[in-house]
């Protein structure tokens, strides 16, 4: 095709011919008869300019294949054959000459000289007119002949204007009375053909528009009172009431009556801001939604909030960055805040207070559990520092324990209910333990499992840590969930983003429902748009209406950088499976009957420790055993929030048949191959895994799995972000040095160090003799020292 068109020409019209398309697109052409040499023909010719092409114009685009030979039919009538040669290809009349003439000058006194009724018909004013009676079309009498004419023209733009009779009421008028469908016909397409054709039309509706406001009051000096906000719908400018708009409604029609005036609105529209009223959009985060420009019902219209007002300021607060908020007293925290902590804490409360939810999103290592014990403390808290409602904090089963240490440690007023485990309280047990704690910590399938009385407890606030797994709405766990009705909320969560943003209108749809609307409207109106440009008016929009409700700090950040300096050591506490408390208790049982030398004594420390590994069955179900584990499903947590982030890590173990089962399980965990290092190997196959943990550089993260003792001293290992212990050596400068193949020269992120802890269990109390710098010599020889570690904390 490219050849067959490549040497056509563009068509050039003369300037005639572009003159006489204008006159048509125009519609400014009429019909006549007129007498030529072989005969009268029936044409089109321009009301005014030049005449040349009109016709031919006007007749292609009218003429088909029955009309084009219509001079060789028979009619029954000189109209007909006019009408019909109007549409041929010659426009020739074949009738007597008499009658054409006599026709002609018809059509000649009803067209008139088309120049000058421009002016006639701008003279007649025709009038919509509403009253108690309905609508009517008015008009004043003609005077003239041309004016007469003018207005016999207007019945052939619109049709009822034929029916114009003189007003009862007035002799001098022209009245006709019209339906209401007949008066939204006229407003809608009679008057502009009016318009267009050269007449003056006056009375129409206004076009009222139907727009939406977030008004706000500020909360009263020296109170933490919430910001009270609500929706506010005005029509043509003025507020109405949903009992108003369902009036306007009732009334059928785009043209209504309002307030002592006729106007015309959009019935879509105003159904939508009828619901945005009665659904709820007057509450605060939907009222915030629509003033920030993200809120949307159907096609409501939104408005900017006025500059200036309380919404502004308390925007203008939270955009600043949490470093401009003042920070919060913390008489009750047991512990020393960084200075970004104390500013989350300083945010949190700024929100909550406020009545809007809060998603923390600090990379994984700042602190969450810290900021969010430290907030607890900070509101709702009496001066013997309990509380005078419970928090419910729900995470995932392997973080409790966690959550037990870090609020025992920084917030030791705070009464803590564990809710999980087969000795956990049910029906009205619940209830009374929830009610007598400050903090009831659960897991979100006991959540889901036990959510009917966990919404009898009046909780202040709810909690979500790893906040990710509540993201997919139509889940138990969301539904649970949205089942209670917190106070206040927050949600935790290093990973706001893992598959698409619709991640992140999940948690903000739990935080504050209805900001970003339902997910149907928020994957049309940002989704699709973003996906296909991240550059888009749509993104920025949403950064901004989001900065003020998330807060997200990287580990990268030059100022956080600075305050965690290169090594930052977590403590990972975790708790024994039922098989692995098995193992250790039989192991413990058995060496207290028969107690006998050191050495059995560091026998039964492996064995305690291989237990608190889950190592605890050397048969066929070994590593499903393992896999079960308390320590070994915290660890994939744990990797699966590194690898989200882009970072790989070390994972450090002492015995090498752990290292083997990390292996195995890993892999079939995560479905890809893990490196492991090992004394076993060859120095070409230690050459190889060496390799194979750093192949794709820092773009493909990944885990490798070394023995303690090999992989321990001569590695440089920088690619790694996070160094893992899987299990503890008793001598601090060991786990240091193999800490130290990641954090050496070249490594120029923070390394997290992470130290999992078997809760209950001699690593725990190791961990807290290692803490006070006791040694592991000191700890075998004293006997006492010796039973209160390896007793199980009851």
């Amino acid at each position: 095709m490219q050849h067959v068109y490549a040497n056509v020409k563009p068509l050039k019209l003369s300037p005639r011919q572009t003159e006489a398309l204008r006159i048509v697109a125009a519609g400014r052409f009429y019909p006549c008869l007129e007498k030529e040499e072989d005969g009268w023909h029936a044409r089109w010719r321009a009301v005014a300019g030049s005449g040349d092409w009109v016709d031919e114009y006007v007749r292609a685009a009218a003429m088909t294949r029955l009309t084009e030979d219509a001079e060789d039919q028979r009619h029954e009538t000189l109209h007909d054959a006019w009408m019909a040669a109007l549409a041929s290809r010659t426009g020739l009349v074949r009738w007597n000459d008499g009658e054409c003439q006599a026709f002609a000058a018809e059509l000649e006194e009803w067209a008139g000289s088309a120049a000058e009724d421009v002016a006639a018909r701008g003279s007649i004013v025709f009038k919509l007119e509403a009253g108690d009676g309905g609508f009517s079309v008015s008009c004043g009498v003609p005077r003239g002949k041309r004016a007469l004419k003018a207005l016999g023209q207007a019945s052939y733009v619109w049709g009822p204007l034929r029916g114009l009779r003189r007003s009862q009421s007035s002799r001098d008028v022209l009245t006709i009375p019209i339906s209401r469908t007949e008066a939204v016909e006229f407003a809608r397409i009679g008057a502009n053909a009016l318009r267009e054709a050269g007449y003056t039309v006056e009375g129409l509706p206004s076009a009222a528009p139907v727009t939406a406001v977030a008004e706000w009051r500020p909360p009263e000096k020296g109170k933490d009172s919430q910001v009270a906000a609500n929706l506010v719908v005005r029509v043509a400018g003025e507020p109405v009431t949903a009992q108003e708009i369902r009036f306007l409604l009732d009334q059928k029609s785009t043209l209504v009556f309002f307030r002592d005036r006729w106007i015309e609105v959009d019935r879509n529209i105003l159904k939508a801001a009828l619901r945005a009223l009665e659904k709820g959009a007057g509450k605060k985060a939907n009222a915030m939604a629509f003033a920030m420009g993200v809120g949307r019902i159907g096609d409501l219209e939104l408005e900017a909030p006025a500059d200036g007002g309380p919404l502004n300021a308390f925007l203008s607060s939270l955009r600043g960055g949490s470093e401009a908020l003042a920070p919060v007293e913390l008489p009750l925290f047991a512990g020393t805040l960084r200075d970004y902590q104390a500013n989350g804490v300083a945010w949190l409360r700024l929100l909550t207070d406020r009545g809007f939810g809060a998603l923390l999103a600090d990379d994984m290592g700042l602190g969450k559990t810290v900021q969010a014990a430290a907030w607890m403390l900070s509101c709702g808290t009496r001066q013997d520092g309990t509380r005078s409602s419970p928090v419910l904090v729900v995470a995932p089963l392997t973080l409790l324990p966690n959550w037990e240490r870090e609020l025992a440690r920084f917030a030791p007023s705070l009464r803590v209910y564990s809710h999980h485990g087969g000795l956990r309280r049910l029906a009205s047990g619940f209830v009374a333990a929830a009610n007598d704690a400050d903090v009831v910590l659960t897991s979100y399938s006991l959540l889901v499992k036990d959510c009917r009385m966990m919404s009898e407890v009046a909780w202040d606030a709810l909690v979500l840590d790893e906040a990710q797994i509540a993201k997919n709405p139509a889940t138990q766990i969301a539904k649970a969930i949205r089942a209670l009705s917190p106070g206040k909320r927050i949600a935790l969560t290093g990973t706001p983003l893992e598959n698409s943003l619709m991640d992140l209108w999940a948690l903000e749809d739990f935080l504050n429902p209805g900001f970003l609307g339902d997910a149907r409207s928020f994957r049309e109106r940002f989704v699709k748009p973003i996906s296909a440009d991240s550059g888009s008016t749509a993104g920025r929009r949403l950064r901004r209406a989001l900065e003020p409700f998330v807060l997200r700090r990287l580990k990268s950040d030059p100022a956080i950088a600075a305050e965690l300096g290169k090594k930052s050591e977590v403590r990972q506490y975790c708790e024994l499976g039922a098989a692995a408390r098995r193992e250790y208790e039989s192991a413990l049982a058995d060496y207290r009957a028969a107690p006998r030398g050191k050495g059995d004594a560091l026998a039964l420390l492996t064995a305690l420790k291989l237990a608190c590994d889950g190592m605890t069955d050397d048969g066929p179900n070994a590593l499903a055993a393992f896999m079960e584990s308390g320590k070994f499903t915290m660890l994939c947590d744990l990797l699966g929030q590194i690898f989200a982030s882009g970072e790989s890590a070390l994972v450090f173990t002492q015995y090498a048949k752990v290292g083997a089962a990390l292996r195995t399980a890993l892999e079939a965990k995560f479905a890809k191959r893990f490196p492991f290092l090992h004394g076993g190997l060859t120095q070409d196959e230690r050459e190889r895994e060496i390799a194979a943990f750093g192949a794709g550089g820092s773009a493909r993260p990944t885990a490798f799995i070394l023995s303690l003792r090999t992989g321990g001293f001569g590695l440089n290992l920088t690619k790694a972000t996070h160094v893992i212990h899987f299990d503890r050596w008793w001598n601090p400068a060991v786990e240091a040095q193999a800490t130290d193949r990641a954090h050496r020269i070249g490594q120029k992120k923070t390394v997290f160090v992470h130290l999992m802890i078997t809760t209950g269990t001699v690593e725990e109390r190791v961990d807290e003799i290692l803490s006070r710098k006791e040694s592991l010599k000191s700890l075998i020889s004293d006997g006492d020292a010796f039973w209160k570690a390896v007793s199980l904390a009851r």
